[in-house]
């Protein structure tokens, strides 16, 4: 990780976490949370000396390495667990998530909120009957054959589908070209999916071009939203927090700017229980003048050798990985890709993110008299942010507010 301050930070939630061998024990916001900040902190680490905008779901990985997780056995798991804050106890992890699905998946009139998850077998690959059984009961996933060897384009073609079908044709060629190969046995995807309006929507008409200070010193004309209204609203020495709720109060933004322009010290220290203690200090303040660029970009991450930094080292190994609870046959991880897409406007927001991994054979009320400000007109962080459960679900940072084509695919 890149901030010294995490460690202790991580240690005490590892503690709690891994642990837990009860689901009332078991925190599953706290262990998202907590590997939010850590996979944040390496995909800054990558971008380092390059400004990059960063957006990804951390649920949407964590959901698709829990099927992993499921069959994973010995060290193999251990090294999962530690990573993802996973209790030893499997039973709590599946119990946990599916709640969370199921409530993720509840529906509301208000807003668009979805996940899913599926599995793709080669025909003929013998996959464990409990594991297949755990899978479908409790992550909710779909489980389907698929000839890998013999017809390769026909699979990558059916995969996408799926994804796009789930993600509002937002996350588009999940699966590159070629990336199914002979050897390739079980394909596992998570798909989520939020649109949803902002309870107080920011005015067209008020939206003005203005002047973003990236953290290197250059000046770009944005499109700034404006508001002035009530917000929660708190802030330290360090940053500025702001709460942007999407109608139906089960979503929030969480903007989170720093107070000097350099983003690169400010992450570097800033940790899940800095962000906790932010938040929960913040106060309902009558009038803050809320300035937001709008934003929008997509990324492509192959997650691999973040995930191999990190600690998930023999899952990735064709010797020494261990997923007997999927099937007798030797599977390893090749690899883990992770596509996400942002878009931030007036009336609201839209995001979608989703998660590939490929396995091989072998309230209190303050009234100031001064309004508050909270002007967005540098880098700052982002998180999306079930209420109900406390979950991040998407978490990222905008270097430029500017649109950002996805630039392919790239390694950390």
């Amino acid at each position: 990780m890149l901030c010294t301050g995490c460690v202790e930070d991580t240690a005490v939630i590892a503690e709690n976490t891994i642990n837990a061998d009860s689901v009332e024990d078991y925190d599953i916001a706290a262990a998202n949370n907590a590997f939010a900040f850590d996979m944040y902190s390496q995909l800054a680490q990558m971008e380092a000396g390059e400004e990059r905008n960063v957006f990804f779901s951390p649920h949407s990985i964590s959901a698709a390495m829990a099927i992993c997780y499921e069959g994973a056995e010995n060290t193999t798991k251990e090294q999962i667990s530690n990573v993802f804050y996973f209790p030893t106890n499997k039973t709590v992890l599946k119990v946990h998530l599916k709640d969370m699905n199921d409530g993720i998946n509840s529906g509301s009139g208000d807003y668009e909120l979805e996940t899913a998850n599926a599995i793709w077998v080669q025909e003929g690959f013998p996959i464990k009957e409990a594991y297949v059984f755990n899978v479908k009961n409790y992550y909710d996933g779909e489980v389907t054959k698929l000839n890998f060897v013999g017809k390769p384009v026909d699979s990558r073609d059916t995969i996408n589908e799926w994804v796009e079908a789930r993600t509002n044709d937002k996350i588009k060629d999940l699966i590159p070209k070629d990336s199914i190969t002979p050897d390739t046995r079980v394909i596992i995807t998570n798909a989520i999916y939020f649109n949803g309006k902002w309870v107080y929507e920011f005015d067209k008409e008020m939206t003005r071009k203005r002047t973003f200070y990236p953290a290197k010193g250059e000046e770009i004309p944005v499109d700034m939203m404006y508001m002035f209204k009530s917000f929660n609203y708190g802030e330290n020495s360090k940053a500025k927090i702001i709460e942007l709720p999407y109608k139906g109060n089960d979503l929030s933004m969480y903007i989170v700017l720093p107070k000097d322009n350099d983003i690169k010290d400010f992450e570097t220290d800033f940790t899940v229980n800095d962000y906790n203690k932010l938040k929960n200090d913040m106060e309902l303040t009558e009038e803050v003048k809320t300035s937001i660029p709008k934003f929008k970009f997509e990324t492509k991450t192959d997650l691999s050798n973040s995930l191999i930094e990190m600690g998930v080292v023999d899952a990735f190994n064709s010797n020494r990985a261990n997923f007997s609870g999927i099937s007798d046959g030797t599977l390893f991880v090749s690899r883990v890709i992770h596509q996400a897409f942002i878009d931030v406007q007036e009336e609201g927001t839209e995001a979608a993110a989703a998660t590939e991994v490929e396995m091989e054979l072998g309230g209190k009320i303050s009234w100031d008299s001064k309004p508050k400000e909270f002007k967005a007109d540098h880098p700052f962080m982002f998180f999306i942010e079930d209420k109900r459960t406390n979950c991040i679900l998407f978490m990222g940072k905008v270097e430029y507010p500017e649109y950002e084509e996805a630039e392919g695919l790239w390694s950390l």
